[in-house]
């Protein structure tokens, strides 16, 4: 009898949790770091000058597209983390869909391409700022995201620490595309890549500290 009244002193108050709510949480967090995000690059960088010609032309959406996947993916992918004791499943290796579509691109238009002209398509004209750029852009969207899974329930912490980053970096590069004038894939392979990738690390480092359970 003591047993069944403790099971119910511990579960007699617990109400269930809507469906959804996971993702909705993760949304809200990843909502209001996009705004963040896009105030800090506006009032940092501004949008780039060509905007309204660099819209039509489909290098623009390539970049942008990759970014916008890649974290859009890893968002739902966060969503199945930020559960207790779940696996990443198949979404794990489509996460990765984006950069391989990117580098082979990269590949081929980087072998095709004139000797004297490779340097210029790896190294663009923002080499040595663009992934600095995408990871300042990047820390609110990993602050809305670390806010959003500390009150769920990850297990996994490094893990999820790791995509609450890459997705936070993959949604920072989507919103510093407006900015930069690059467009060739070598440099979106290597210098986006490697901007999203440190959001990632950082998210990780953070992940064992600030997502555990309270």
């Amino acid at each position: 009898m003591e047993t069944d009244q403790l099971i119910q002193s511990l579960t007699g108050e617990l109400t269930p949790v809507a469906p959804g709510a996971a993702g909705r949480r993760i949304a809200a967090g990843l909502g209001v770091g996009a705004l963040i995000s896009t105030a800090l690059m506006l009032t940092w960088l501004g949008l780039r000058p060509d905007l309204a010609q660099a819209v039509s032309t489909p290098m623009f959406w390539m970049k942008f597209g990759y970014a916008a996947a890649t974290g859009l993916i890893l968002a739902a992918l966060l969503t199945r983390l930020a559960k207790p004791a779940v696996r990443p499943g198949a979404l794990a290796a489509v996460a990765l869909a984006p950069l391989v579509v990117v580098a082979s691109m990269a590949l081929f238009r980087f072998a095709s391409a004139p000797t004297q002209m490779q340097h210029a398509l790896l190294m663009g004209h923002s080499w040595s700022v663009c992934p600095w750029r995408i990871l300042a852009i990047g820390l609110p969207l990993l602050a809305g995201a670390v806010w959003a899974v500390r009150g769920l329930a990850p297990t996994r912490l490094l893990l999820a620490g790791l995509v609450s980053g890459g997705c936070a970096g993959g949604l920072g590069a989507a919103i510093y595309a407006f900015a930069c004038k690059e467009t060739s894939a070598p440099f979106l392979a290597i210098w986006y890549t490697l901007g999203m990738a440190l959001v990632a690390g950082l998210g990780a480092l953070a992940g064992s500290r600030l997502l555990r359970w309270r």
